[in-house]
């Protein structure tokens, strides 16, 4: 899994902005989106992310947090926003 390389992006204090450059679409990421893309970007796997999110949140319910960064995942793919 990657960003696309139709996809440009930067971080925007908490948040990420990106932008499609084909199409000038730009999405703005909330801080718990933002912290998937980087976990994308890093090259992290999905268990690893929940790690993360659950330890900002401090939330130890990692099977619900891997639940929502999959259906995140899936809706940036069929935005070709991730590969």
């Amino acid at each position: 899994m990657e960003i696309s390389k139709n996809v440009t992006w930067k971080p925007l204090g908490e948040k990420i902005v990106a932008v499609k450059v084909d199409s000038g679409e730009y999405y703005t990421m909330n801080e718990v989106s933002s912290l998937i893309w980087r976990g994308i970007n890093d090259g992290k796997t999905v268990d690893e992310i929940a790690g993360l999110i659950s330890q900002e949140y401090d939330n130890d319910d990692t099977d619900s947090i891997k639940k929502d960064i999959e259906e995140q995942i899936s809706e940036w793919k069929q935005e070709l926003l991730i590969l």
